[in-house]
């Protein structure tokens, strides 16, 4: 991994994602270091930023958007198996969601409030009245859904959230030399390797999403 020094201007900068990607893991160093991807001759930038140890933690989005998430069950099915007659039902539903992280593709560091506002700061903003996103929050959506179960039948909610992905890195300013540099750019200066995904709200703080209704054979 090359570092090159710009000018008079204390600059560490990383190889590409691609590099870092193969540097082998085995020996050890990423588990001493929870910047994934970074061995011990580098400072640890993300636990840094997480404990307040730097002058400056800054994210930097490279790529943002919004998609409809993957759906997933909510509540419990409604049964229908032994009856004779339709099944009518009135249930409330709730699902929650939450921010999630990547570093290099891991998602085990754990991002603490104050990180969590400076990676949040450096997301676009929401241009739209309708929808917002907050980074660390969790969201709910919930409603009260009616239906009708057919006999020897069985149904259930789903639930696809729409989240806000973002990618980019981090700049990091230490107030003393650092392995040898004051500033690093995780994992490199306009790479990626930085991954956000924070649940859609509506207007009214509400995570927003597609409900959607399925029936099967018991």
């Amino acid at each position: 991994m090359k570092i090159r020094k710009t000018g008079r201007r204390r600059t560490a900068v990383l190889t590409s994602a691609l590099a870092l990607a193969l540097i082998p893991l085995s020996t050890g160093t990423a588990s001493a270091n929870t910047s994934p991807g970074w061995g011990d001759d580098r400072p640890d930038v993300i636990w840094d930023c997480n404990n307040g140890k730097t002058d400056l933690c800054q994210y930097h989005e490279v790529n943002a958007w919004t998609q409809l998430g993957k759906r997933r069950q909510v509540g419990n099915p409604v049964y229908n198996c032994a009856g004779s007659r339709d099944l009518g039902f009135d249930l409330a539903f709730r699902t929650d969601r939450s921010t999630s992280y990547s570093f290099q593709q891991e998602t085990k560091v754990e991002v603490k409030a104050g990180f969590s506002d400076v990676l949040e700061g450096g997301m676009s903003a929401s241009l739209s009245q309708t929808e917002k996103w907050e980074v660390g929050r969790t969201t709910s959506a919930g409603t009260t859904l009616k239906g009708v179960i057919p006999p020897h039948m069985a149904g259930g909610y789903w639930f696809a959230p729409y989240w806000r992905k973002s990618q980019g890195w981090v700049e990091v300013h230490y107030g003393k030399r650092k392995h040898g540099h004051y500033f690093w750019y995780y994992p490199g200066k306009g790479s990626t390797g930085v991954q956000i995904a924070t649940p859609v709200m509506n207007s009214d703080g509400s995570m927003k999403g597609k409900w959607y209704w399925a029936t099967w054979k018991c």
